[in-house]
This record gives structure tokens, sequence and C-alpha cells, in this order.
């Protein structure tokens, strides 16, 4: 038992030594090799809270650079609430949406800029579709007369997503980097602001 746990451990020791090497050799980055993928992960830092996955295939190199494809997926959440007192009578309104993205997107990944660091644009296009809820309590006199009133109402709505992707990010190993990207489209139903990491296959 004692020999298996040894070896469990070393084999943890090598892995994540080998996680930690530079991308190159002389730190030098060459970019996305055809055929490769990159999966995302981000959290939305702007105007709604949200997290958003993608995924993009490189399909080929042109010029100093490679162009993918691929598509994102998001959640992004939304809500707010406001109490008034107006002619005697206290009012609360609380709503929130949940906003679900599907986009198709292609990218073009500029990777000779600096040494492990790219930048890239593109753009996307899909769909959206936000299940709401919004609450509103009425409560107070008016003229000698008690109001205590609530009402509730949801549903789905939804429409056209898109957006202008402009992006970077930084490869400290050859299969993981740190990225910040800007999604420029549907401001009110997306975070424009995203944070994360991309592991390349």
């Amino acid at each position: 038992m004692k020999k298996v746990i040894i070896a469990l451990v070393t084999a943890i020791a090598v892995g994540c030594m080998a996680m930690v090497q530079p991308a190159k050799a002389g730190g030098v980055y060459d970019g996305v090799a055809p055929g490769s993928s990159i999966v995302g992960v981000r959290l939305g830092l702007s105007n709604i809270v949200g997290v958003n996955a993608t995924y993009d295939y490189a399909l080929a190199r042109v010029w100093k650079g490679t162009f993918t494809i691929g598509g994102q997926v998001g959640y992004m959440w939304e809500g707010n609430s406001r109490t008034e007192t107006l002619y005697g009578v206290k009012s609360k309104v609380k709503y929130s949406n949940n906003y679900i993205d599907i986009k198709v997107r292609t990218t073009y990944r500029f990777n000779v800029v600096v040494p492990e660091w790219e930048v890239y644009a593109g753009v996307g296009i899909g769909g959206y579709v936000n299940p709401y809820v919004s609450k509103a309590t009425l409560k107070g006199d008016v003229a000698g007369e008690s109001v205590n009133t609530k009402e509730k109402s949801h549903g789905v709505h939804g429409g056209v997503s898109g957006a202008f992707i402009l992006g970077t990010s930084y490869q400290f190993t050859d299969a993981m980097a740190a990225t910040l990207e800007f999604d420029m489209g549907n401001l009110w139903e997306q975070s424009w602001v995203n944070l994360g990491i991309n592991f390349k296959f």
C-alpha cells in the first residue's frame, strides 16, 4: 500500500511539473496549429454577472496567424429591486433576468506580437432567451382606504445575439493560457468584459 501511495504522489508531481514548463524551449510560442482545439471558460466582469464557455477549432494558418471556427454558450444574470413611498403607499418592485446565449463564432489569432502572447479578433452570431420574473408589492393607506396588493409576472423572451470579439491570451504552458476577451454586441444581454482560462489540445 505504501508503494502504491508513493507511486501515486510521484505521478501527480511529475504531471504538475509538466504543466508548468514553458510553452516552448527558449520562451517562444508559435501559435495555434491547424487541427488544434481551444476550450475556454470565462467569468463576465462588466454590466451583468455571467459565465461563458467557448470552443474554437483551428482551421488554417493564414499569413502570421490562424483562423478558427467554433461556438459559445453563456449564462448571464441581471436583477434589481427598488422601494419608494408615494402618497402614503409604499411600493417595492423586484425583477430578475436570466439570459442564456448561444453563438457560432470565428476568430483570427495573430501570434507573433510577443512570445507566448497572442491577440485575436472575430465575430459571433446566434440567439438568446431570457426567462424573466417581476414582482411588485403595494402597501399603505390612500384616502382612508388600506392598500395591500401583490403582483407577479413571468415569461420568456428572446432575440438575435451578435458580437464583435476582441481578445488577448498569454500562453504560460503549452496547454493553458490566461485570457481577456471583449464581446461587443448585445450589450444588455451579455457581459462584454470576460476573464478566464483557455485549454489547448
